[in-house]
């Protein structure tokens, strides 16, 4: 194994641990619902980037710790980001000609069917009323996702990740 696969490996984990904090960072009660899914988006960057090494099991892996880090029914997010990479790998070649722009209502709509999932599932265990603000992370992570595109890019540019 080459220095620059380390690194590459190294880049990748390091991207997901700072996705996972972004994700669990405690925000004031107005930001809550504004919080855009940060692994999801990383995960859909580094699934164009690079499907031959990030696919399926590492969103199943991914959306499993995500369960088990915010105490959330187990598979749920596991089953919803095993689907988003899926989908993403699975529509790679178009994704990555489209524009940045197009790209971020691409992510909102993978966004969307997380929280579709997510509360579909939930929905089985309890029935808790959801208000319109537990679609918000749609609006933010279109929002982000130009800029987070753009950083991700840089570092697996400059730490040749491959």
């Amino acid at each position: 194994m080459s220095t620059t696969s380390k690194n590459g490996i190294f880049t990748i984990i390091v991207g997901f641990i700072v996705a996972m904090i972004l994700l669990l960072l405690p925000l004031p009660d107005y930001l809550v619902w504004w919080r855009p899914n940060w692994l999801i988006m990383v995960l859909i960057y580094w699934t164009m980037a690079l499907p031959h090494r990030i696919g399926i099991l590492t969103g199943w892996f991914l959306g499993i710790m995500t369960d088990v880090a915010l105490g959330s029914v187990l598979g749920a997010h596991g089953l919803s980001m095993a689907i988003i990479a899926y989908l993403v790998s699975a529509l790679n070649r178009r994704l990555r000609l489209f524009p940045i722009w197009k790209q971020s209502f691409i992510v909102g709509l993978m966004v969307g069917l997380d929280l579709i999932i997510s509360l579909w599932l939930q929905n089985f265990i309890s029935t808790q009323p959801r208000h319109a603000m537990y679609w918000l992370p749609i609006i933010s992570s279109i929002f982000f996702w130009p800029w987070l595109f753009i950083l991700l890019r840089y570092v697996r540019r400059s730490f040749h990740v491959r």
